[in-house]
This record gives structure tokens, sequence and C-alpha cells, in this order.
């Protein structure tokens, strides 16, 4: 018997999915209903959503299902979260990996099996959506782009339900040695490894959820004659005040970060494409108007940034990366700096060529 393996992120994925509530909370009558859809569909005996928790495989939602757990090791759902891919099962009898799984000869007697991968809004896949039988069958690609598409719905649902949480709700749940890994020290917000986690894990709430999202990289505007006038400690408090301010003007849903010396990213779900420049520059309001200091003689210094935008619709996830988008941005930030101070320049995603 070939047992399903522990994907290498297995801790951070445990940790995301007791982070959800949704191993504690009661029977959800909307997955269940995606079940029993299924079981329509499928005709099959045993529909499953089955969550993949520590030692054991936990059935949220089933039909059929004589247990409501049991040991992940011997688990067919254990084999589907190593892919993004459709896992297909047609003769468990006949497969080298499963013909002497205890699963397959005794109870329930699984011959055949096909299981989706579920991901939640972090990005870790935390269970399937499995029909099975107890004879043999075949799946069509049809078979299995309904399974998908309901494996989608049932994203959703969970994404709706289990994970609505706040940048503040996500840093808590992360283990020490990991908050050091994606935050910035000096002023407690996100790094840039933490920053393009995050916009990793709001595309997917994006897709999920259905809404876009608006990203931002800005700058301190000649910040080297600032450093080089005022002392890199001085303007390191700057940093800091910037960091604050702009976190306190945002909503809990809202994400900021230091992505280097002098610059930062910010994520702002669910704006819309024809907001994002004007955010942009209440951006730049917000650091002018909150961010000022005093030099030697009294006299005010002031501080500005500059902007780079760009916006991603819900499905950007299947055409750009994290790193793609911030970087865009970036490129926009560079474009803005080079033709004024207090500059906003937006500059949309590209458009990948199969959607032309």
């Amino acid at each position: 018997m070939h047992k399903a393996e522990l994907p290498d992120n297995e801790l951070d994925r445990q940790k995301s999915l007791e982070s959800m509530g949704i191993l504690t909370s009661v029977a959800d009558p909307e997955l269940d209903r995606i079940t029993r859809v299924a079981q329509r569909i499928f005709g099959s005996e045993i529909v499953a959503i089955s969550l993949l928790d520590n030692d054991r495989q936990f059935f949220k939602s089933n039909i059929n299902q004589p247990t409501s757990e049991t040991p992940r090791d011997v688990s067919f759902c254990g084999h589907v979260i190593h892919d993004d891919r459709t896992f297909v099962v047609e003769d468990a009898i006949s497969d080298d990996r499963f013909r002497d799984n205890p699963l397959v000869t005794g109870a329930p007697f699984v011959r055949s099996y096909a299981g989706v991968p579920l991901t939640n809004p972090d990005g870790f896949k935390i269970g399937t959506l499995c029909v099975v039988d107890t004879t043999s069958r075949q799946f069509s690609d049809e078979d299995i782009q309904i399974l998908e598409d309901l494996g989608l719905w049932a994203e959703t649902i969970i994404a709706l339900r289990y994970g609505a949480r706040t940048p503040q709700q996500v840093f808590d749940d992360l283990d020490p040695a990991k908050q050091e890994l994606l935050t910035d020290p000096q002023t407690r917000s996100w790094n840039a490894a933490g920053m393009t986690e995050f916009l990793h894990r709001e595309l997917i709430n994006a897709r999920l959820k259905n809404t876009p999202i608006a990203i931002f990289r800005f700058e301190i505007d000649e910040h080297e004659n600032l450093a080089k006038t005022y002392g890199a400690e001085t303007l390191e408090r700057v940093v800091q005040a910037i960091a604050s301010a702009v976190t306190s003007s945002l909503r809990d849903r809202d994400v900021v970060g230091r992505v280097d010396k002098y610059g930062f990213a910010c994520l702002m779900p669910g704006a819309r494409e024809e907001q994002t420049s004007f955010l942009g520059f209440k951006l730049c309001d917000t650091v002018r108007e909150q961010c000022r200091f005093t030099d030697a003689e009294g006299d005010p210094v002031r501080i500005t940034v500059s902007v780079g935008a760009t916006w991603a619709e819900p499905e950007t996830k299947f055409h750009h990366t994290a790193g793609e988008i911030l970087d865009l941005a970036g490129n926009a930030l560079l474009e803005a700096r080079s033709i004024e101070i207090e500059n906003v320049v937006y500059r949309a995603l590209p458009v990948p060529e199969e959607a032309n």
C-alpha cells in the first residue's frame, strides 16, 4: 500500500486549517447541499467533503460514509492535496497504490474514487470534495469538469464562512519564527516576503469571492537627499511614521508592508479599477498630512511619496503571480518618480494572449 505522504508545507497548512475554525464548527447546510448535488449528478454511493487534519481525515459533510473520520495515512484524499488536478482511481483493486488499502479490502470497500482538492484563502489545500463507489467506473472529461465546478462552489462557501480573517488575525496565527520571517522589525508591518505571500493569499480570495484587488507600491520622494541632510536615523523614524499612518487610515482588510528601505506596498481588496488612481493619491495625502517633522531650526520638513498602481481582476491568479504583479506596480512607481514628486502612475496588468 502506498501511504498518503504529508506535503512539504504541512506545518503551515495545518495551522492555517486550525485557524479557520472549520474543524470545530457545527454541520454546514451549504456544504451538505453541495454533497447532495454531487450525489444526484454522479449517482455515487458515497460523497464527502473531507478535511485533512493532523493524522486523520475528517468528513465535514458526507453521504453514506460509515464513519466521521478515517486514518489519514490510508486515505485516498491524502493523495489529492499534492496536486492542483482532480485525482482519479477507476479501479482500486487493479491499482498497486491501493489494492491492499484497508478502505479497499474492508468497509467501505472502495473501488472507484474521484477527488478534487479544496484550497482555503491562505492558499493551502485543506481537503477534498470526492465521490466514491464500490464498483469500478470511468470518469469522462465532462465528469471531471463538473466535479471541479462543484469543488469551486465548495471553496467559495469555505472562504465566505471560514476565511474572512484580517491581516492582524493572520499575523496572530503565525508562530514566532514565521512572524520574524515575514515582518519588518522596525515598522512591525509585513516585509517583502510577507507582502508577496499576502498578495498570493488575496489573489485566491479574489477568485473565490469574485472581487478585485488594487495593488500599490509607494516610496519616499527624494529619500537620498533627505537621508543625507537629516540623517538615516531621522529618516528611519519617518519610515515608521508612514507605516503607522497608512495602516491606521486603511480598512481592516487592507494590507500594508515595507518592501525595501524607503518603499512600501499596499493591497486594497474590493477596490474598483476606476478607484485605483484616486486611492493612490489618497496614500499621498495621508503621508503628506500626517508624516511631517521639524528640522533643527524648528522649520517643517515636507514628506511626500510617489505611487505606482495596478489592479487585479478576480481571475488574475490564473495569469500572473504575486511577484509579477508587485513588480509591475514597482515599474509604475519608477515611472511616477521619473516625472515629478508626489505623483501617481497607474499601469494595467497585461492581458494574456489566450484572453484576446
